[in-house]
């Protein structure tokens, strides 16, 4: 099982994909009442949020009011569940959720969740292509009682919980997932550096971002590069995990160990020449030689591969896609972030379109939903490519749908005296 954890700024929209979603069922509701509405839930929560704003005495003010979970059992282990178990589940992942505490960066005392005693809903929902079933639970981040529920850390304490609920029921641990894509940042970081003409710490952050991991620089007082951090989602790394040779401190040296300086040879001075001595000629004999040209062997080029694969991460677990070459940079050249989306970023709508394009409809939507998006209208279930369509037009088509899906639902405005 795997659980991620996320703080959301749209938490009607969370909310309403969470229950309304095609073949989603609701599981259960707590501490509100049966029956009632997404739409009503999120402004029971955002109203319970405000109306406790007055309490907090410390810290800025709260300005996203929900915090959302994926909750991902593999085939195997929820091959039996019934509607209860999937609700004993949720109940479960909160329990164990707020018994962790940890002391977040820069904080002297421990913190802790109350996520129990808030307003939470839960809908189980189907992954179209698997047929993987996955609980979405969106939970107040202010509890019953008034108190803020700390979210620092809130994807490692997931993270944590998920291994303690694993060994509670004797599940496969995620470790091998969290080794794979340990692999797959080297790789990436060992290639981005081979391609540098030159060193440049900026360009090489840059070329991380623009595959889709999280890069956080470290820096000491005196603003000098002391380490950093890369990984998507839960999956977050310390250089230092990756590979020693990608610490800060060392990768000037992988950089020239990658491009070693030509070795210089010297040529000895040359022999001093001597003039031979004339002979008679003998006659030679003349052979008769085969007109035909020689046939030289054709160098046959090396193979070029036609496709990049791109591991995607989504709030319904990862997706591996294959982009062919040919239409790889129209997805990160002509992707723009919709209007009024504060939330997105140029690679969240390049990821929702490759989504699109490999057919991955569900995880597009739930992605572009968990960036903000939500006020487009959503690809229809025959969506994919047309007979008399190329994959240039198809990828373009893919881009648009995803600019769409990623705008914001508009505001409602009520009416006014």
């Amino acid at each position: 099982m795997i659980m991620l954890a996320s703080v959301v700024p749209y938490g009607g929209n969370a909310v309403r994909y969470a229950l309304e979603k095609e073949k989603a069922k609701m599981v259960k509701v707590n501490h509100m009442p049966e029956g009632i509405d997404p739409t009503a839930i999120w402004y029971m929560m955002k109203h319970h949020c405000q109306l406790h704003q007055q309490d907090r005495t410390v810290g800025r003010k709260l300005e996203r009011f929900m915090a959302q979970f994926v909750i991902s059992p593999s085939k195997e282990e929820a091959k039996d569940f019934t509607m209860n178990d999937w609700a004993n589940l949720g109940d479960e992942s909160l329990e164990v959720m707020d018994s962790l505490g940890i002391v977040p960066k820069g904080m002297s005392q421990e913190v802790k969740t109350n996520f129990c005693n808030s307003m939470n809903v839960s809908g189980l929902h189907s992954d179209s292509k698997s047929g993987t079933l996955h609980l979405h639970m969106d939970c107040c981040r202010v509890d019953l009682e008034g108190n803020t529920n700390d979210v620092h850390d809130l994807h490692i304490r997931a993270m944590m919980a998920a291994e303690i609920i694993n060994m509670r029921h004797g599940w496969k641990q995620p470790k091998e997932i969290r080794d794979m894509r340990k692999a797959e940042i080297a790789d990436f970081c060992e290639y981005t550096l081979q391609k540098m003409q030159e060193f440049d710490i900026d360009f090489y952050f840059k070329m991380l971002r623009m595959k889709g991991y999280e890069v956080t620089p470290r820096y000491d007082k005196s603003k000098k590069l002391v380490g950093y951090t890369i990984g998507k989602n839960a999956s977050v790394f310390k250089a230092s995990e990756v590979g020693r040779r990608f610490m800060a401190s060392q990768l000037e040296a992988t950089w020239k160990k990658l491009h070693p300086k030509p070795v210089q040879v010297k040529v000895k001075p040359s022999a001093p020449t001597i003039t031979p001595i004339s002979r008679p000629v003998r006659p030679i004999t003349q052979t008769t030689t085969s007109t035909k040209p020689k046939v030289q062997p054709i160098a046959q080029p090396k193979p070029v591969p036609s496709f990049t694969t791109f591991n995607i991460d989504t709030p319904i677990g990862s997706k591996t896609v294959n982009i062919p070459n040919a239409v790889k940079d129209i997805f990160f050249n002509e992707a723009q972030i919709p209007e009024d989306n504060d939330t997105a970023t140029i690679e969240n709508v390049a990821h929702v379109a490759m989504l699109l394009f490999a057919g991955y409809i569900d995880a597009a939507t739930s992605m572009s939903e968990s960036c903000g998006g939500g006020g487009g209208s959503a690809p229809e279930s025959d969506w994919g490519k047309k007979d008399d369509e190329d994959e240039r037009q198809y990828a373009r088509r893919c881009l648009k749908m995803a600019h769409s899906i990623c705008k914001p639902k508009p505001r409602q405005r009520g009416y006014h005296r």
